[in-house]
């Protein structure tokens, strides 16, 4: 097993304590509907949402393959998180499978209508008048049921399924995704200090330490009422990030809160990392949280050999009482009180040195 004492972070890491001096936003920081998340004033509370799904799915890897991290398909490490941009057509196919399944059972109970039609009226227009109505409303409540009941197993069936026949074909996958990937992938680096945003096929990536990126809490508007999820703003140049798979569109702003205290935490190296379930098997090796867990005495597997819904029923939920209740408002961000110390030319010359 490696340890933590062959890694070390790099000189540009981040330190909630240490922010450098920064020059001034060339635009106001405040936007209408949208609110300005701080830096360095943090509740230690990791957003519940995103704990339980992540629960349930390392739980699901362990038992599949004990060493399911040790594979390049997996993101978040002690060096690096990985992100995509959200791909809207492969939500799209998860969000219409439930709707196609549930059209596709449905057509039986119609078809049987209509294969019989004549037949029912053999017994009579009455019996007709109510046998008709009385099957395609039963017909209707079955589909409802089973659609709810059978969804899942028939996805994950169709998926192997798929994944097995395609399976001579993995090579050829493998290079097309790597070509894909090109310019595609995002990342928060704990080690560097640096975080890279993708933008698009035939731009590069923009580049930049993550003190330059302010985190929002952005309103999305949908049918059915306000929704929230986190937005990126690059300070200075404007671009804003928040079509990514970090910034899930969820109920409540608290939500967002508390991601963004996770986020930060991940990136300061003189915090350990977030106790949260994809960053499990890598603690050891980030000497930070190492040390941590060393002093308190932390179970390794406390996530992967989790009872979650013992957990939901009893520190889940206190869990969730805290992140709601926290003062968020009250927050004091570390970073404002730094902007405009340094002219953007003396930052950028800085900012070469420290690479070179």
């Amino acid at each position: 097993m490696r340890e933590a004492s062959s890694f070390c972070y790099g000189p540009g890491a981040y330190r909630a304590g240490a922010i450098p001096a920064l020059p001034a936003a060339p635009k106001k920081r405040e936007r209408i509907g949208e609110e300005l998340l701080p830096f360095g004033d943090y509740a230690s509370i990791d957003p519940y949402q995103q704990l339980c799904e992540d629960a349930e799915f390392v739980q699901h890897q362990d038992r599949q393959d004990k060493a399911f991290y040790e594979t390049d398909d997996w993101w978040w490490d002690h060096r690096r998180i990985g992100f995509l941009k959200s791909q809207l057509g492969f939500s799209a196919i998860l969000m219409a499978f439930p709707v196609i399944y549930f059209s596709f059972l449905l057509s039986f109970p119609y078809f049987l209508i209509l294969r019989f039609y004549e037949s029912l009226y053999g017994y009579g227009e009455v019996f007709s008048v109510i046998a008709i109505p009385l099957v395609a409303i039963i017909g209707f409540v079955i589909v409802m049921v089973a659609t709810v009941y059978t969804t899942q197993p028939v996805f994950n069936f169709l998926a192997r399924s798929l994944g097995f026949i395609l399976t001579p074909l993995n090579t050829w996958f493998a290079s097309r995704a790597n070509r894909y990937m090109e310019n595609r992938c995002s990342e928060l680096n704990r080690h560097t200090g640096m975080v890279s945003f993708a933008q698009g096929k035939k731009k590069p990536p923009l580049k930049a330490p993550f003190v330059e990126f302010d985190g929002y809490v952005e309103r999305v508007v949908q049918r059915g009422g306000i929704f929230y999820r986190l937005m990126f703003v690059h300070r200075y140049s404007g671009k804003q990030f928040s079509q990514t798979s970090l910034s899930a569109i969820v109920d409540h702003k608290h939500e967002v809160h508390a991601t963004w205290d996770m986020l930060q935490r991940y990136m300061d190296v003189s915090q350990p990392m977030p106790d949260v379930p994809r960053l499990e098997p890598f603690r050891h090796l980030d000497p930070t949280t190492a040390e941590h867990d060393r002093q308190t005495g932390r179970n390794p597997r406390y996530w992967r050999d989790l009872d979650l819904e013992a957990w939901k029923a009893g520190k889940g939920a206190a869990h969730l009482k805290a992140q709601i209740d926290y003062p968020w408002s009250r927050q004091r961000c570390q970073l404002t009180p730094q902007l405009g110390k340094v002219e953007m030319a003396a930052y950028q010359e800085q900012l070469k040195a420290a690479v070179a």
